[in-house]
């Protein structure tokens, strides 16, 4: 799932890269003027139209040698309308946003995989929907719901599977999913250098989404969720599903196990919704501390993962070399993990992150590359941290809020992810 939700985060990049344009016509042009006024290249956003008058340009031609049909292309992206493909991508995290809260509480109250169906739907929908896109307002709408059902499925399931493992694997398992995102991050500028119109890549993504319907026939209700809820008679019946594919027998009183009797306290007090875990002091300072790290983390994870495309050189290997960056960044997070614990890791990539895009500051205009690599370190660092940030999260909150409290972390990060595309506004 994550390789293909990188395939929808990320596709923005190819599907809106750079492109090479020059203006064909001002407003007036071919019907006021008698004759053809030079068209100057150095200005493809303003012509001439007079000795000393310029106008905007209303009609661009594209070089295609590079890449095919895209959305710049299609719509005219260009000019005074390029920063809406900086809103193509924010919209996109805006639906990350209202999705983590949102599925985060219908999780918690309907349970985890009722969760996913609603979010695989949405998701699915607004995919093929899309294909149909006449409009540049059609294609960021669908785009929003594309984000809103499928960061639903990755939230919702990641908490799935954390309470669905064993304390002693939760760790590698946690790590091992967030490889798939590294994959992704691989096989995505592989896949738009060959598939270079933003119809069929489109296409592509869709169909690869199809397969994870028949997902539910093996994937079960969060043990965890149902004891908590104290639905013992549905529990028993994962419980010993999960005993007879492992080849072991489950044996003794449902009503015995621990996981039971450690909710007992909690289904008399429970906390269902934020503003109850708002009420609790140690964990409310717990939250807000989550929520900062979250944002600072998003903020500088999207911002470079976003404008490959200006760093120099071919754009497909640049977004690439980012992607291989991520596998030596779990890789190390899995065997430091258990030698220096959760805090230390976040507090020492942070801080070798902060000091590597501090320095870019001060790199000269003539050295492109030497900004290049810290860009590189930096993503190295933030990635690594952000690798560790999602199970640190899901293990400091209890059973009863740690869905609305991971979804309330991850939505006011999106505040981050949301701002991060338009870092590059700010230079031009």
């Amino acid at each position: 799932m994550n390789v293909l939700g990188i395939f929808q985060n990320f596709s923005i990049t190819f599907l809106a890269p750079n492109m090479d344009f020059q203006c064909v016509e001002p407003p007036s042009y071919g019907k006021e003027n008698d004759s053809k006024i030079p068209i100057s290249l150095d200005d493809r956003c303003r012509v001439p139209v007079g000795p000393n008058e310029t106008v905007p340009c209303t009609r661009w031609e594209y070089d295609t040698s590079q890449t095919s049909q895209t959305i710049v292309s299609e719509w005219d992206l260009v000019c005074d309308r390029e920063w809406l493909i900086s809103l193509a991508k924010s919209v996109y995290m805006i639906g990350f946003l209202l999705s983590v809260s949102f599925f985060g509480q219908v999780s918690d109250c309907v349970g985890r995989f009722p969760a996913l169906v609603m979010c695989y739907m949405i998701t699915t929908a607004a995919m093929f929907l899309s294909l149909l896109s006449t409009s540049y307002t059609m294609f960021i709408i669908l785009r929003f719901f594309q984000a809103f059902g499928r960061t639903g499925i990755t939230a919702v399931g990641f908490v799935l599977l954390m309470e669905t493992a064993g304390p002693q694997y939760r760790e590698g398992i946690g790590i091992a999913i967030q490889l798939g995102w590294a994959v992704g991050y691989v096989l995505l500028p592989a896949v738009a250098y060959f598939i270079r119109n933003w119809f069929w890549f489109q296409l592509f993504a869709s169909v690869c989404f199809l397969p994870f319907l028949f997902s539910y026939k093996v994937l079960p209700e969060s043990p965890r969720w149902l004891a908590s809820r104290g639905r013992t008679k549905r529990l028993e019946k994962v419980l010993i599903k999960a005993a007879t594919a492992n080849g072991k027998e489950f044996k003794g009183d449902i009503k015995d196990l621990d996981i039971l009797q450690n909710n007992k306290e909690m289904e008399e007090k429970k906390a269902e919704t934020i503003f109850e875990v708002l009420k609790m002091p140690n964990m409310r300072s717990n939250l807000f501390k989550m929520i900062y790290v979250w944002m600072v983390h998003t903020f500088l994870y999207y911002g470079v993962s976003y404008n490959t495309n200006d760093l120099a050189g071919n754009p497909y290997l640049n977004f690439f070399i980012v992607g291989v960056i991520e596998f030596p960044c779990r890789s190390i997070v899995f065997f430091i993990l258990k030698k220096l614990g959760r805090r230390p890791i976040v507090i020492l990539f942070m801080t070798v992150c902060g000091l590597a895009f501090g320095a870019m500051i001060f790199v000269p205009s003539d050295l492109p590359w030497v900004s290049v690599i810290f860009a590189m370190v930096g993503k190295f660092c933030v990635t690594a941290s952000f690798a560790l940030l999602y199970i640190y999260t899901a293990e400091m909150f209890p059973t009863g809020v740690r869905n609305v409290t991971f979804g309330a972390c991850s939505m006011c990060a999106r505040i981050g992810s949301i701002l991060a595309p338009f870092v590059k506004e700010l230079v031009r």
